[in-house]
């Protein structure tokens, strides 16, 4: 399974990395993420550890407030994305190969881990949020930002939306979206599929003994054009909960 998602992901990398150009060069897409962000961790000079960071989008973003990022992947060619976008950007974060559920870094290292859009493609979501405590200093927070993504396409008009939306982004942005699009066997192997979060969420924090748990249920950082709702409408609202060890 899990060899399967990084070939999967590997295989988008391209794909995926055209696709978040604007947000890496638009301040009005970035305002409202960073917003979030300083709401949650402050503006003390941190430590903080991206995981999944892809090719770099919140790792960077992290980086423009003033926060110290390491952003971490199980794709080589994400990773050699982020590279590129970093020299690019002229930005100062350090770049790792890991997996998200062993990572490659000492015990207590960080100030937080974040995580955005990642949790819910790992394959044990339990070891993740056990090892991202491993790596976390005593008071530091682990920052989850996910989505129900499998209730995006439930009604029919979601379904219908959903592909008017891969066609419209195949025309408008001259980019193949149906890579990013996990298949049928890949699907039934998600740990998510049926699962309520971010409840579930909750109850493995919990677990790993975290403490002084934040949800907010509803993160809307969206700054569309109509065109982009079109594109984009139908997905759900992301979430984001965060947790202290103690």
């Amino acid at each position: 399974m899990k060899e399967a998602i990084e070939k999967h992901w590997s295989a988008d990398a391209g794909s995926y990395n055209k696709s978040i150009q604007k947000m890496l060069h638009s301040e009005e897409t970035k305002r409202p993420w960073k917003s979030i962000f300083t709401q949650v961790l402050g503006t003390d000079n941190l430590h903080l550890l991206d995981v999944g960071t892809g090719p770099g989008t919140v790792a960077f973003m992290l980086a423009e407030l003033g926060y110290r990022v390491t952003g971490v992947d199980f794709s080589e060619k994400m990773l050699s994305n982020a590279i590129r976008n970093n020299e690019i950007l002229g930005l100062d974060v350090n770049f790792k190969k890991g997996d998200a559920e062993n990572l490659p870094f000492a015990d207590e290292a960080f100030d937080a881990v974040v995580s955005r859009y990642v949790l819910w493609t790992v394959t044990d979501p339990r070891k993740a949020i056990m090892e991202w405590k491993r790596v976390l200093k005593p008071g530091g927070k682990v920052i989850i930002i996910d989505g129900n993504w499998n209730g995006n396409k439930t009604t029919l008009k979601k379904q219908i939306w959903h592909e008017l939306s891969l066609l419209m982004t195949l025309i408008t942005e001259r980019r193949n979206p149906y890579t990013h699009e996990y298949g049928p066997e890949l699907k039934k192997g998600l740990w998510c599929i049926g699962t309520k979060r971010p409840d579930a969420d909750k109850i493995f924090l919990e677990e790993e003994g975290f403490v002084d748990i934040y949800i907010i249920k509803e993160v809307d950082t969206r700054r569309q054009t109509f065109l982009e709702y079109l594109k984009n409408g139908y997905l759900d609202k992301s979430f984001l909960i965060s947790g202290t060890k103690a």
